[in-house]
């Protein structure tokens, strides 16, 4: 009776360990991101492109100053940003651009929310409700396009 119980705890933990649920591991959800372009109110002209700024310059931060991880794209001269998802609602950060050359510096705050949709093998996060409350900004081809 003892070896009948062992083998039937031994054939549940097998079943159990080796189920296939048709998750690919190498399967992974693209991170949830936005891009910014920041443009001269003035003239029109990125920041970026006309020298005001450079990809080195630029460094965005949460609420609580933790660097958030960023892409520059210089073909589009544009920032591919990856936000915390783990908050829903309620999110801020701050896209500090800073010139040690010529001194200029200027901020740029964001807010947003993010949605979760939960799938049979990964969780897809989404960006939702940007807004950049202390400048213009419009969204133009899937790019913000904000105003300093």
């Amino acid at each position: 009776m003892k070896n009948v119980l062992i083998l039937f705890c031994l054939a549940i933990s097998i079943s159990l360990t080796s189920c296939n649920d048709g998750c690919d591991e190498g399967n992974q959800p693209t991170p949830a991101s936005f891009f910014i372009e920041i443009i001269d109110a003035t003239s029109g002209e990125n920041v970026f492109q006309n020298g005001t700024y450079t990809a080195q310059q630029v460094v965005v931060e949460d609420a609580n100053e933790v660097a958030i991880s960023i892409r520059f794209i210089e073909n589009l001269n544009v920032i591919q940003v990856f936000p915390p998802v783990s908050n829903l609602s309620g999110n801020t950060l701050l896209v500090k651009l800073n010139n040690t050359t010529t001194s200029q510096t200027d901020e740029i705050s964001v807010t947003y929310d993010v949605s979760a949709l939960a799938g049979e093998c990964f969780t897809t996060y989404n960006i939702e409700n940007i807004l950049f409350p202390n400048n213009l900004s419009e969204w133009v081809e899937n790019i913000h396009v904000v105003k300093l």
